[in-house]
Order: structure tokens, then C-alpha cells, then sequence
């Protein structure tokens, strides 16, 4: 005899014409879904033996699946969340002993691709889930981590800017303050000097990104309106390296200032080709270990530092007190930015 095949959460979904996350509210009994809907689910789970994955039986003996979804420290992407995915991992160790299981996905999808990875879980994992960390800093990811929300499960949202659902917890920096950080820095430090700042605007995209650059443009017109911005946008090597190329060998800038950690390095490099412009002054975004010959030869004056291993650890934190019942209150963590010079990067460097 054959073993028949366990017939699955978005199967059943797919057999009772509504949505995978009607399945799980009807199967676990939570709101949303009407009592005729939630009986039609549940007597079609019952004709065709439907079992909840066995996973799913950790919640009842104390254990609970925590996700963590972000990109993988790979390739670009490693300049930034190398930093959160140390703070995640050194905070769920120290839970050891607590009701919480991490399953650490590190997802082969980037940034603005990172909605892919939370689609997948969701028919995927949906049924096993307990909590979830992740990052949602675009229109799509957003709506993803909202149905995991609106379901009941503990989400928790790193460096992305929501709207008003009450369902979802987030832990980042003020970008509008970082923004305003880097170019109150500019201000003082070119006061009296005349020439144009070469501005790498990044991705519009990405929401913190979209927040970080328009209120460093917005300081500079208000306080430095003398000095011309020279916008090159683009998120990575291959969408900026030719045009800071041709900035950098026609303008000759005064000062440069890059908006996220993946133009940050790459600039660096491309003025190490350009002994001439030694003496522009340059700011960066976050502080990683790839930046510290910068630091060190003067090629990188300052760095916006953005708190991003403690971002990690506050969201393990903030998803461990929800989970286990400390608090029901739904937060927003706000840490704070920091202006890192190169006698203290050491202090945070990941």
C-alpha cells in the first residue's frame, strides 16, 4: 500500500476557492472569516484528512517557529546586513533555554527583491510560523509582512518604514535625521569654500533610501543653496560606476556624500583611482569592515552609522516579549544615528 500524500494548507486553500490565509484563520480559529466560510473550510478539511503540518504541534508543547527573513551578507547586500544578521544571531543565543526556534533564512533575493522570499514562506510555511523578523522597505515586501500581521503572527519589521497598520512591530534609525546629519556635517565643514558636491541619491525604490536622500537634499537647499548638488542616482556598482566616473574626472567635486553602504564602497574605491582628488571630503553610510582602509588613508571623511546590529538584537527583543506574552502592545523602536570619524570606527565596525 502506498502512503497518501498529506494534503497541504494552500492545497486546501486552492480546494475551498479562498485565500491561504482564510484557510489559516478558519483552521486556527482566529477572526476574519464568517462561520458559514470557516464550516465550509472546516468540513472539507475533515473530508480529505487535512492535518496541520507537525511543526505546527511546537506551539502546544511551548516551542515556537520564529522566521527570520533578509537577504543573505552576500555580495552587495553583505555591507549592511552583515551587521543586523550578528545582532539577530548574538540576541537568539542568548534566548537559549527560551520556547523560540529560529529558522534563519537567508534569502538569495536582494533588498528590493526581498517580497519573493516572504511570498514563498507564506505558502509555504504559513501553517508552522509563530513570528517573523524581516525587512518590508518596499511596496511589495510591505504588503507581504501585512498578511502575516494581519493573521496574529508577531512581526517584526527591520529598517522599514510601515503606514499605520497596528498589527506590525519595527525597529529602525530616522532616515530624515540621518539625512540632515550628513549634511549639517557638509555645512560646517565647507564653510567657506566654493565648488559642487557630488550627491549618489541611491535607489527610489526603496523607502528608507527614498527618506535619507530627500531630506539631505532638502538641508542642503535650505542651508547651503551656493553649492550645487550633482545627483547621480542608482543602487550598486553597476548602476553608478560609469557616471561618478565622468563626474569625478569633469567636476572635480569638493565633497561627495553617498546615501547606503553599497555606494559608499564602491565611491571609495573610485576616487583611490584619482590621486587629484585627495582632498575632497567625502561621507559615507554605515561602517563595515570593507570601509576601514578608507578610514585609515583619509579617502572617507565621516559615515553615518545606523545602529544596524542593534536593530537586529532590538527585533529578536521586541518579537520575544510578544511571543511570550510580556507585552501585547504593538511598538515602534526608534534608535539613534551616529557621525563616525576614523578614530572611532572601531567602536563600530561589523
Amino acid at each position: 500500500m502506498g502512503i497518501e500524500k498529506r494534503i497541504t494548507i494552500k492545497e486546501l486553500a486552492e480546494r475551498t476557492g479562498v485565500s491561504v490565509g482564510t484557510v489559516h484563520c478558519a483552521i486556527h480559529g482566529k477572526k476574519g472569516v464568517s462561520e458559514k466560510t470557516r464550516e465550509m473550510i472546516l468540513q472539507e478539511a475533515r473530508r480529505c484528512n487535512f492535518q496541520l503540518n507537525e511543526n505546527a504541534s511546537l506551539l502546544r508543547r511551548g516551542a515556537q517557529n520564529v522566521a527570520v527573513v533578509l537577504p543573505k551578507a552576500q555580495g552587495e547586500e553583505r555591507y549592511y546586513f552583515r551587521g543586523i544578521w550578528e545582532g539577530i544571531r548574538k540576541e537568539a543565543d542568548n534566548l537559549q533555554g527560551n520556547p523560540l526556534n529560529f529558522q534563519y533564512v537567508e534569502s538569495e533575493y536582494s533588498l528590493d527583491e526581498i517580497s519573493q522570499e516572504l511570498m514563498d514562506l507564506y505558502d509555504r510555511e504559513i501553517e508552522s510560523i509563530q513570528g517573523l523578523i524581516t525587512v518590508s522597505d518596499d511596496k511589495d515586501a510591505s504588503a507581504w509582512a501585512r498578511r502575516f500581521g494581519r493573521l496574529g503572527i508577531p512581526t517584526v519589521l527591520i529598517s522599514s518604514y510601515k503606514k499605520e497598520e497596528s498589527y506590525v512591530n519595527s525597529v529602525k534609525v530616522d532616515h530624515e535625521k540621518a539625512g540632515k546629519l550628513a549634511g549639517e556635517f557638509l555645512y560646517y565643514a565647507l564653510q567657506g569654500k566654493k565648488g559642487k558636491i557630488l550627491f549618489l541619491t541611491g535607489s527610489n525604490r526603496i523607502f528608507s533610501n527614498t527618506r535619507y536622500m530627500g531630506a539631505f537634499q532638502k538641508y542642503m537647499e535650505e542651508y547651503c543653496p551656493e553649492k550645487e548638488l550633482i545627483c547621480v542616482p542608482g543602487f550598486g556598482k553597476e548602476e553608478i560606476e560609469k557616471r561618478v566616473r565622468i563626474v569625478l574626472e569633469k567636476e572635480k567635486p569638493l565633497a561627495a556624500f553617498a546615501c547606503n553602504a553599497r555606494n559608499t564602497i564602491h565611491l571609495c574605491k573610485l576616487v583611490e583611482e584619482y590621486p587629484d582628488l585627495s582632498g575632497m571630503l567625502m561621507v559615507g553610510t554605515d561602517v563595515f569592515r570593507e570601509l576601514v582602509p578608507y578610514f585609515e588613508n583619509g579617502i572617507l571623511t565621516a559615515s553615518i552609522y545606523q545602529y544596524n546590529r542593534e536593530q537586529g538584537a532590538k527585533a529578536v527583543e521586541i518579537l520575544y516579549h510578544q511571543i511570550c506574552g510580556k507585552t501585547r502592545d504593538v511598538c515602534e523602536e526608534e534608535l539613534p544615528i551616529g557621525l563616525v570619524m576614523k578614530y572611532n570606527y572601531e567602536s563600530y565596525v561589523s
